[in-house]
């Protein structure tokens, strides 16, 4: 399956596209990831990665990973186009602002990614990365989108009139800032103080973002590294994104009996446990189209467990 040819009539050029709705909850991350799987930190940072001890000797010729088949060898610039069709489009508010570029760029600070496992994982994980985001900036919700539903992902870089601050003023190690709002922003929608304090800590900026969460939405690179950093990275009682993909990770007792097994819909319990146990919907009915659809274009199978209609919620 491919993404249709961006070729739409003049008499929508006037269509403003509806506000995004409400994004993922993200949940506060306490576990610290092995260094084998977060990779280098702040990887524009020569001197902090010699400082950190990080050997990150990645591909000379572009292509994002470090050790073994990079990222590039997976997902080329024209798949990247290819899959995200219309995010350039005027009527998105991110226009001009993702690209394949950034993206290989902030890759280079996670080696593990899309670097892990056969071939058909490693493009499992990047249809994956991107069902969920593009789910999370989709710009074809709500009016008839040309080129479908699944080829609008990644318009928007910000939550649109978020119903929340998401301020937790108990967290003392990441506090709130006076006047600042740490609603969603970039492709996975980081929120809450907390998360934004923790990436921040990652690259070595965890007071300027805490500051300035709109940091995010001033450099590319940075903003797709705070959704790589969330994909890869354990959290609370959670797993990483990445280990649930790829296989990693083993259901405990209590994540069978809350009927978590491994899949793509565990996923969606970690970005947005809110949307699991509720049976079918159209928010979980979205992020599996998107990641069908960009399965298809990979030529992978979709994997087990695609939904997480019947699971309870982490926090339960």
């Amino acid at each position: 399956m491919r993404a249709p040819a961006m070729s739409f009539s003049s008499s929508l050029s006037s269509f403003q596209l509806p506000v995004s709705a409400k994004h993922g909850e993200k949940q506060p991350l306490s576990a610290v990831s092995p260094r084998s799987q977060l990779g280098c930190g702040g990887a524009t940072n020569d001197h902090r990665l010699k400082k950190n001890g990080c050997r990150c000797n990645c591909d000379k010729d572009g292509s994002a990973g470090c050790g073994g088949h990079g990222l590039g060898s997976i997902l080329t610039k024209e798949m990247f186009e290819e899959m995200l069709p219309y995010r350039n489009d005027a009527r998105c508010p991110a226009a001009g602002f993702y690209t394949y570029e950034a993206f290989e760029a902030a890759a280079k600070s996670f080696p593990a990614f899309a670097t892990t496992g056969d071939d058909a994982t490693r493009k499992r994980e990047v249809a994956a990365f991107f069902g969920q985001t593009s789910h999370e900036t989709n710009g074809a919700r709500g009016w008839n989108a040309p080129g479908g539903p699944y080829a609008w992902g990644y318009c928007f870089n910000k939550q649109i009139k978020p119903k929340s601050d998401y301020r937790d003023l108990t967290n003392k190690q990441f506090p709130c800032f006076p006047g600042q709002k740490y609603y969603g922003r970039g492709p996975i929608q980081l929120t809450w103080n907390y998360n934004y304090g923790q990436f921040g800590a990652f690259i070595g900026q965890e007071k300027q973002l805490l500051e300035n969460p709109d940091l995010l939405l001033t450099d590319a690179t940075l903003c797709f590294q705070s959704a790589l950093w969330f994909w890869m990275t354990p959290q609370w009682v959670k797993p990483s994104c990445h280990d649930v993909i790829v296989g990693a990770w083993t259901p405990s007792a209590r994540d069978k009996a809350a009927g978590r097994a491994p899949g793509y819909g565990v996923i969606t319990n970690i970005i947005n446990g809110r949307e699991c146990g509720l049976g079918r919907h159209a928010a979980g009915e979205d992020r599996i189209g998107f990641y069908k659809w960009y399965c298809d274009m990979f030529g992978v199978d979709y994997g087990d467990n695609l939904d997480c209609y019947n699971q309870n919620n982490f926090k339960k």
